[in-house]
């Protein structure tokens, strides 16, 4: 009797884990909410090609409908139609079109304010002076205005310091979001003569990225998957205005494990468009395309762990179709641009780059007909391999109230 209990006890344990273990399956792998198109309907998850789960839809909380219809309903995800493990959001709406892009484009980006990247000592005739310490000044600061004037270059800003002789100036910062007012005073250099800040910033950045899609819709385009940072602070810089330009590609220098290649080229000069959005999903823009090709953007759901191809550009003879492989799928990614990691397969892309390049970030992947994501981030250890984003965040993104707002701007 007593091995009888014992035997019990272990299948009654058996049967548990494996129970917390698809509880926990789901918890991972299927998010809060989700989105569904008209053409394509959402499924419970599979686990080694089984069906342990029931999708069942219990409400619907809203029906909106403006240019495009959205029906919101909460669902719970039940354990052999039994066991409830999870709530979710599904929004069914219309099958989204883009035109996948492919090209590269230049990168001409203006800060919203002026930010610091260093600060440094100023040789008084009391020895040296760092401003920064007295003030409170911290590398990432970003200065809007001088004494109620806004501050729109380093040119401006200098001008303001070197006129300010001494006198204790109202400085108004942005730190981590939150506005900041403090109290700076310059000091004169000994061997100059001059009256210094000891700061060292920045007012604008230029670079080279891949167009992910154009959005027909509203003129947008897409491209990235990932912010632009300051090389220096890491953070992500505020944009004020910038351009989308015309490049020329002059070469590239090949990647290989432990180093990160890129692609070379130069700004010829010739505006394509204009940015509006710097974002954890990647920039966003308006311009023009003459490109007719369609593509339905996936859902999450859509993508699957297997092949795939990526569109890009390592030279001036355009756009691409390259062979990948989409091998992990991170379907509750908190990071918004590391929904996936993808690797390099074909043979010729791989014997040109060594696999991912800076420049290549926005390469749109398309699978089964679709676009399903863009590559954002390079592993350095192994440069065949790295991350990408879902191509339905970078839609969202693209229709945003921000995106609406420049364009409202733009016709007024």
């Amino acid at each position: 009797m007593r091995n009888l209990f014992r035997v019990l006890s272990i299948l009654c344990a058996i049967v548990c884990v494996c129970i917390f273990s698809l509880i926990y399956f789901v918890e991972i792998n299927v998010p809060e909410k989700l989105t569904t198109v008209e053409d394509s309907n959402y499924n419970a998850p599979e686990l080694f090609g089984f069906s342990f789960f029931n999708l069942s839809i219990h409400n619907e909380l809203d029906v909106s409908k403006n240019n495009k219809e959205s029906i919101k309903q909460e669902a719970e995800i039940e354990l052999f139609n039994i066991i409830p493990v999870k709530n979710i959001q599904i929004t069914n709406t219309k099958r989204k079109y883009v035109v996948p892009g492919g090209e590269i484009f230049g990168i001409k980006l203006y800060t919203d304010g002026i930010i610091v990247v260093d600060t440094d000592t100023v040789d008084t005739e009391s020895g040296s002076i760092n401003p920064s310490e007295i003030a409170g000044l911290l590398i990432g600061d970003i200065i809007k205005k001088i004494d109620g004037v806004e501050i729109t270059s380093i040119k401006q800003l200098s001008g303001l310091i070197e006129k300010s002789q001494g006198k204790e100036m109202n400085f108004s910062i942005v730190r981590n979001g939150k506005n900041i007012n403090i109290k700076f005073k310059t000091y004169k250099d000994v061997f100059s003569g001059k009256y210094k800040a000891g700061l060292w910033v920045r007012d604008s950045t230029a670079g080279l990225g891949t167009v992910t899609f154009y959005n027909p819709e509203n003129s947008s385009f897409a491209g990235l998957g990932h912010p632009i940072y300051d090389i220096d602070t890491k953070a992500i810089m505020p944009m004020k205005s910038g351009e989308m330009a015309e490049v020329k590609i002059k070469g590239l220098y090949k990647s290989s494990n432990g180093s990160v290649g890129e692609l070379c080229g130069i700004l010829t000069g010739k505006k394509m468009g204009d940015l509006c959005i710097n974002c954890e999903s990647g920039v966003y823009g308006l311009t023009s395309c003459n490109k007719i090709e369609l593509l339905p953007v996936a859902v999450r759901y859509e993508v699957k762990e297997s092949k795939a191809q990526i569109i890009c550009t390592i030279d001036n003879s355009g756009p691409k179709y390259y062979d990948v492989k989409i091998i992990k799928i991170y379907s509750n990614s908190a990071t918004v641009n590391k929904d996936m990691i993808i690797q390099i397969t074909d043979k010729e892309l791989l014997s040109k780059t060594g696999g991912i390049v800076q420049g290549m970030s926005g390469s749109p992947i398309i699978q089964n007909g679709k676009l399903v994501g863009a590559i954002t981030h390079v592993f350095v250890n192994d440069t065949t391999q790295g991350y990408a984003i879902f191509a339905e965040r970078m839609y969202e993104t693209s229709v945003s109230r921000e995106m609406e707002k420049y364009q409202q701007l733009k016709a007024s």
